[in-house]
């Protein structure tokens, strides 16, 4: 063999080892990702946006204390299938049926975030015609994605609004979801059978810690500041990488001036009930 024959021999050669190289590299990736190229999303998280809408009266009402109206909401858009399809629903639902830019049983207009800001002015509008000269409508909404991993999602709605009265309203909504399915979790999908007892005394107990309190002490006394002498899980939980969090809105466990209330266990903390696929996320 001649010395160019053997020049592009090897050349021959190397080129065909980069192909059989780039190639299994390659499938490696699309089976390691579970999911199809270019889809957004990968087997563990969802990819999203925050999605912001800004809906402002451009008059202030001077006679009314020079209140601003305004509706004001930012939430995560997901993208990448099914699964997000699902999760956006459930979280959008959510806001036109549970906040105070809910329309009333008359409306039968579109329901999206966007329209449904533009009625909250135009309710400002039919109230202040009513009523006379009436503070300002506000409405702010501020969501956020709490965790995004190892197939769990979590997400944050918060709300702050003013409708009239002596103050205004406030409150925070957990959602967990199966980022694979699109499914909402419920508590009882998170921990294992029998779980309620141990959750409230951790509870229970997390609550006093945080008060002062012995166990002995009263949560409905002035110190425990609770309507009545114990505190249970509910349904507003979050899993975070700090734990698992139970969140408890003004007036569900105690009086407006008391605020809300915000429990996290730790994973170490419910590592005995909690079920193993949600541990040390």
């Amino acid at each position: 063999m001649n010395n160019h024959n053997r020049v592009w021999f090897i050349s021959l050669f190397l080129a065909c080892i980069m192909f059989i190289v780039t190639a299994c590299d390659s499938s490696n990736a699309k089976r390691l990702s579970g999911v199809p190229s270019g889809s957004g999303i990968s087997a563990d998280t969802l990819s999203f946006e925050l999605q912001r809408i800004e809906k402002q009266d451009g008059k202030r009402n001077t006679a009314a204390n020079d209140n601003e109206v305004y509706c004001r909401c930012t939430y995560p858009v997901f993208s990448g299938g099914k699964s997000a399809a699902l999760v956006n629903g459930t979280l959008q639902t959510w806001i036109a049926d549970s906040t105070e830019i809910a329309p009333g049983d008359v409306y039968t207009g579109d329901r999206s975030v966007g329209k449904l800001a533009a009625n909250f002015l135009e309710e400002y509008e039919r109230a202040k015609k009513e009523f006379g000269n009436i503070p300002g409508y506000q409405f702010d909404l501020n969501g956020s994605v709490l965790l995004n991993r190892k197939g769990v999602l979590t997400v944050s709605l918060a709300t702050e609004s003013y409708t009239g009265g002596a103050h205004g309203n406030y409150g925070t909504r957990f959602f967990v979801f199966d980022a694979r399915s699109g499914k909402r979790l419920a508590v009882r999908n998170l921990f294992k059978a029998g779980f309620e007892d141990r959750l409230n005394r951790l509870i229970d107990s997390r609550y006093r810690q945080m008060k002062g309190l012995s166990q002995t002490d009263r949560l409905d006394g002035e110190k425990g500041q609770l309507f009545e002498n114990f505190i249970r899980f509910n349904d507003n939980v979050a899993l975070t990488p700090e734990g698992v969090t139970f969140f408890y809105n003004i007036y569900e466990i105690a009086a407006y001036v008391f605020g809300p209330a915000e429990i996290t266990l730790s994973y170490s903390d419910v590592a005995d009930i909690l079920k193993p696929e949600f541990m040390g996320l």
